[in-house]
């Protein structure tokens, strides 16, 4: 007990030493955080606790002291201990404050080795310089500080323009004599300094300006930027003649694309609400000229089918999009598909791509992939030609029986819409190399040479029929199709013509009303009769 009063004795102090240390470090926690615009919120709530407890033992100090020794010794080892926290929070601060000055002074010297920094006051005197600028000017410190930045730009260069525009230096001055007046505070601007040397060459100092202002006043400026040489300045004068020529011909390229294109294409802009329509477009929607407002064109929309296309672009997101709707020429309706892309660049809006009119009533023109399939003298040309590599091949002969129904109750442009539809979508996901061809209205021959497409159509008709009872979506409609299908392989039936009347014996008995399927393999014909 004696050895502890004596080291008690030792630690005696007043509570005033902890009650001014907390209300210290408090304040420096407030300072710290108005210069980071960043509120310590941790280091301040610890602090203003130990403040708090700091003030409650000076208070009470008096009647502490009357109290058991133990509680006067815990009252003094609760001071040192509040001291010692608050000399670790003082420590993180320091420290913290060192290493920002530290960083500081690093990104400084950075700037001073390697970069074109100048401080100007008001009156386009240099109160600041970087060694790399004083190193390009060929000058030191001191003939600089204090000297208008123009003159002694001038120790090396001659100024012969600014931003773009021709001038000399005493035009320069003039120009930003009055310079407070034409800017704003927290804007920043840029100088394009136009310069020339001795030997004639030419240079330009390029900076961004950020204006210095106080309680109002224009106070000055700082200029920080980059040099550009005349072999970098014709470097970049040759990139943007190649960038403007290659846009050229980019505009050359598309304008003759458009041109000769038999292909619908479209531009709708919703920012000025307009739409432009290339010249195929005009002529099959017999529309006004190649901009027409979007108000006028969309009048003329089926309103049903108008307020399904409205809601469906309402949700689209940016990408590619299908949309399809009746419109009205005038005459009679024809049917618009829309083939395009969702575009946003910047604050424009735009749907752009390729339309297709579906306004024929003969199967030979439609607009659509069933101008573009092979004919029946190409096909036997091809299966010929099969024969004589001695290639296996399966011959599909398939009728699209639901059409004349379509087109009863749809009209025919959708009727053709749907055909065209049905076998394209046959040809994608079935056929090789685009062997399918038309060989009546609504008869079509396909030639598969991929074993494993013959496997996966196999698989697609036993698996419920699926590829002969399409459903097609057009606008609001759920249009169905039906297709019957005669199938045989070469090896089955010998030279390309023999194969052609087996598919086709196929197809003709899935016809028959007494048959439960809608297609036939004719190796399995005899099974079933």
């Amino acid at each position: 007990m004696v050895v502890l009063a004596d080291i008690f004795s030792y630690i005696e102090q007043s509570p005033f030493i902890p009650v001014l240390f907390s209300g210290f470090i408090l304040i420096i926690i407030i300072l710290e955080s108005l210069i980071k615009r960043k509120f310590l919120l941790t280091r301040f709530l610890v602090t203003a606790f130990l403040t708090f407890a700091s003030v409650f033992m000076l208070i009470f100090h008096s009647e502490i002291l009357k109290q058991k020794e133990l509680v006067v010794n815990l009252s003094y080892i609760g001071m040192i201990a509040i001291e010692v926290v608050l000399f670790c929070i003082l420590f993180t601060i320091v420290d913290l404050s060192f290493s920002n000055e530290t960083f500081q002074k690093d990104l400084k010297k950075t700037i001073n080795d390697t970069k074109l920094y100048v401080v100007l006051n008001n009156k386009d005197k240099i109160k600041e310089i970087s060694d790399f600028f004083l190193n390009d000017l060929g000058i030191e410190d001191s003939e600089a500080i204090g000297k208008n930045f123009f003159d002694v730009i001038e120790n090396k260069y001659r100024i012969v323009g600014l931003n773009g525009a021709g001038c000399l230096k005493a035009e320069v001055k003039k120009y930003y004599n009055k310079y407070g007046k034409k800017i704003q505070e927290g804007e920043r601007y840029t100088m394009e300094l136009n310069l020339q040397l001795s030997d004639g060459r030419e240079d330009a100092f390029y900076f961004t300006e950020t204006p210095n202002f106080s309680n109002g006043r224009y106070r000055g400026r700082v200029l920080f930027g980059e040099k550009k040489t005349e072999e970098n300045l014709m470097a970049l004068e040759k990139s943007e003649l190649e960038a403007k020529k290659e846009l050229e011909l980019i505009k050359e390229r598309f304008i003759t694309i458009i041109g000769k294109t038999t292909d619908g294409i479209y531009f709708n802009t919703f920012n000025d609400g307009t739409i432009w329509f290339n010249d195929v477009l005009v002529k099959k929607l017999f529309l006004n000229g190649n901009y027409i407002n979007a108000d006028e064109f969309f009048k003329n929309v089926n309103p049903d089918d108008f307020n399904v296309y409205k809601e469906k672009v309402r949700e689209l997101k940016e990408g590619d999009y299908h949309l399809s709707y009746r419109y009205n020429t005038g005459n009679y309706y024809v049917y618009v598909k829309e083939d395009g892309k969702k575009i946003v660049s910047g604050d424009t809006v735009e749907l752009s791509g390729v339309m297709t009119v579906v306004d024929d009533y003969s199967f030979e023109k439609t607009g659509t992939i069933l101008d573009q399939i092979g004919t029946e003298e190409q096909m036997l040309n091809k299966l010929r030609e099969l024969y004589s590599r001695q290639r296996d091949y399966e011959i599909v002969h398939f009728k699209v029986t639901s059409i004349p129904e379509i087109n009863q109750r749809y009209g025919r442009a959708l009727g053709n819409m749907c055909l065209s539809q049905y076998v394209e979508n046959f040809k994608n996901e079935f056929v090789d190399e685009n062997l399918i061809y038309r060989v009546g209205g609504l008869e079509f021959v396909a030639i598969i040479i991929s074993y494993n497409r013959i496997e996966t159509l196999r698989t697609s008709l036993r698996n419920d029929e699926k590829i002969l009872h399409a459903q097609l979506s057009y606008v609001n409609e759920k249009i169905k199709i039906d297709v019957n299908m005669g199938l045989a392989m070469s090896n089955e039936a010998g030279a390309p013509a023999d194969v052609l009347k087996a598919a086709k014996a196929a197809l003709n008995y899935s016809l028959n009303p007494k048959y439960t399927s809608s297609y036939v393999y004719y190796k399995d014909m005899k099974a079933y009769e």
